[in-house]
């Protein structure tokens, strides 16, 4: 749908002739799609005269900032926010950071160690939105999302701008709930669509403690990255165990004593990815590995405030993996190099990346969020139920491939599960497919946890059908039904 010259100029005249772009061979350039137009706002202003406009006309908009995630249709508004770019403010004092959508994790994360803090980088890497919800290897100590989103800045479907908890009413951002109204619901949707209609302009974050250097002395080219030192007071392990329990045992002593920076389930697939620079030495070393390890396990991180505190961290560690019979990894223990590579992927989180596009493959996941043994338990049981894809050859046999994570020291817990599968196989992505299916139905049915993937009727009979009261809530802030679902905080 093209824009005519007079809707077209009146956009301009909000952002500038060089800041809105509707030129066809321009917009496939943006996910290969055909948009109305491509604008680029820089300010809260502008988004809310831009967001206006798209009411007065019945234009629907989509806000993007880094784009890693989100649906694209064509003959939409596409606003375009990397002009909104900027870190507005560093409390230190209260320790929180102010952040605009397109400063990316590792921006923030530079700044913050400069000053000694640090915070929950996403999973997904610290190239995405510094703002954008989720959960993240840090989650052991830094807790996940909806702890450290504070005050946000909101301009509703309608255009109305939005200022939430202590930001709506003395203009400062410590507080996501009050004094002032509290819309955390609404704003940091975790189940399906698990999305807020609008854009979020400003968002304060939690930031805490960091232990290390101002700058991690990072040498080589990715992926060949490493440390040229391990830092004073840092370590970095891999324990393996005999069983589910005992892994699941030394996790929530760990937890009850408080002393991981980091405690990520990793398997050892996940592992080898994060070790190694091509497919086939991964493949090499994943088969190594798997003969060294025990069985399941997970990687830990220990940061001592002081010299005196590692040595206390590392003793506790020590008597729990004992009393579990847990066994480190020689691969990483006496490899220096190798525990380099391991702290900086884990702690600047790039490794989800290497994980996820070195893999030969296509990968299907499923997450789960709750209780952490009751998720690991549902995590076990879909990995038997893929056991018959891997003897019919459909998908890679990845030792299992499920992780997870503790929440706050254990108090919660994630757990994923994913299969590698060749999209050129015949059968092998239908087989997948169905395979997810029927494990997200089984955790539904089964009420393993409450976030989920899947069709929000099944999922609402669980939780209170929500996607009703959902489907009424937009449709009282967006009644001109503009606003295309951003995702959270993306």
């Amino acid at each position: 749908m093209a824009l005519s010259k007079e809707i077209y100029s009146v956009f301009e005249d909000v952002v500038g002739p060089e800041n809105i772009c509707n030129d066809p061979v321009i917009m496939p350039s943006y996910f290969g799609k055909d948009f109305a137009a491509v604008i680029l706002p820089k300010d809260t202003k502008q988004v809310q005269a831009v967001v206006k406009l798209c009411n007065k006309y019945k234009l629907k908009f989509r806000p993007i900032c880094t784009g890693w995630k989100g649906t694209f249709p064509e003959n939409i508004i596409l606003l375009d926010l990397r002009r909104m770019n900027r870190i507005i403010e560093i409390n230190e004092k209260n320790m929180y950071a102010v952040v605009e959508p397109y400063v990316i994790s590792a921006q923030l994360q530079a700044e913050l160690m400069k000053r000694g803090f640090h915070f929950n980088v996403k999973g997904a890497g610290t190239n995405t939105a510094a703002m954008l919800r989720g959960h993240g290897h840090l989650d052991q100590t830094t807790s996940g999302d909806d702890r450290n989103h504070l005050a946000i800045e909101w301009v509703t479907p309608e255009g109305n701008i939005v200022r939430s908890g202590s930001l709506g009413s003395t203009d400062e951002w410590f507080s996501g709930d009050g004094p002032g109204p509290s819309l955390r619901s609404i704003l940091t949707s975790a189940v399906p669509p698990g999305s807020t209609p609008g854009v979020f302009t400003k968002a304060a974050v939690k930031i805490y403690h960091w232990p290390g250097p101002s700058r991690l002395p990072v040498k080589g080219v990715s992926p060949n990255i490493t440390l040229s030192e391990i830092p004073p007071n840092f370590m970095a392990r891999y324990y393996s165990f005999s069983s589910l329990e005992k892994m699941m045992q030394a996790e929530f002593k760990i937890g009850e004593s408080e002393i991981a920076f980091e405690l990520m389930g990793f398997n050892i697939a996940m592992v080898a990815s994060n070790m190694t620079v091509s497919n086939e030495e991964d493949e090499e070393v994943f088969r190594r590995l798997e003969k060294e390890s025990q069985g399941l396990g997970f990687f830990i991180i220990i940061a001592g405030n002081c010299a005196a505190d590692f040595e206390y961290k590392k003793k506790v560690l020590r008597h729990i993996i004992n009393e579990t019979g847990g066994k480190s990894l020689e691969s990483i223990e006496k490899d220096p190099r190798t525990e380099g590579i391991l702290l900086t992927n884990c702690i600047r989180i790039s490794a989800s990346i290497r994980e996820t596009f070195r893999s030969g493959g296509m990968f299907a996941s499923i997450p789960s969020m709750g209780q952490r043994d009751l998720t690991v338990r549902w995590a076990v049981g879909a990995g038997k139920a893929k056991r018959s894809l891997i003897e019919k050859g459909l998908v890679v046999d990845d030792g299992g491939a499920f992780f997870g994570w503790g929440v706050e020291h254990g108090h919660l817990g994630k757990t994923e599960i994913f299969c590698r599968y060749d999209p050129l196989k015949p059968g092998a992505e239908e087989a997948v497919q169905k395979w997810k299916t029927e494990q997200q139905k089984r955790a539904s049915d089964e009420h393993y946890f409450a976030m989920l993937w899947g069709p929000e009727d099944e999922i609402g009979k669980g939780l209170c059908n929500y996607q009703s009261w959902w489907s009424k809530l937009k449709k009282a802030i967006d009644p001109n039904g503009v606003a295309l679902e951003a995702g959270s905080l993306v």
